[in-house]
């Protein structure tokens, strides 16, 4: 697919602590304890290797992106720099900025651009955006890894 943008993006993530309760059953309202639990619950799932949380229980706190125009001729391809910014504003809820993303991603279909994105960013939102109820059409058709 011959993209005519270019989508150059990273996102912020906090532990998402209310998803400890229905995960572990631990019941507190203090921030502090709960991601301690959250961290307990990986030590424990990986034999004490890696007490990171996994993908489905970061919540997004903010995105950033770079947003080019693609331009082809015979010696290849160069750039136009469009946009540099974070997504939403301070007040924005973590839906809204799933939402927004999404509904750029889904209109542009731009090629993508980041530092472990399949690894970490894309599934992230992917599960943001299951639990909103946002379509993520553009996520699920990527092309390979150099496309």
């Amino acid at each position: 697919m011959l993209h005519d943008k270019l989508f150059i993006f990273d996102i912020e993530t906090i532990p998402d602590t209310q998803a400890v309760k229905n995960l572990t059953d631990f019941d507190s309202e203090n921030v502090d304890e709960l991601r301690d639990e959250l961290e307990r619950y990986h030590l424990d799932v990986t034999g004490g290797k890696n007490g990171f949380p996994r993908q489905m229980f970061h919540k997004i706190v903010a995105i950033s992106y770079v947003v080019c125009d693609i331009h082809r001729d015979s010696s290849g391809e160069s750039y136009t720099l469009r946009d540099v910014r974070s997504g939403g504003s301070v007040d924005s809820s973590e839906k809204e900025l799933v939402e927004s993303f999404f509904k750029f991603m889904n209109a542009a279909k731009p090629r993508l651009v980041s530092y472990n994105g399949r690894g970490f960013d894309i599934p992230v939102l992917k599960y943001r955006a299951m639990k909103y109820g946002v379509q993520a059409t553009a996520l699920y058709k990527l092309g390979d890894k150099w496309n």
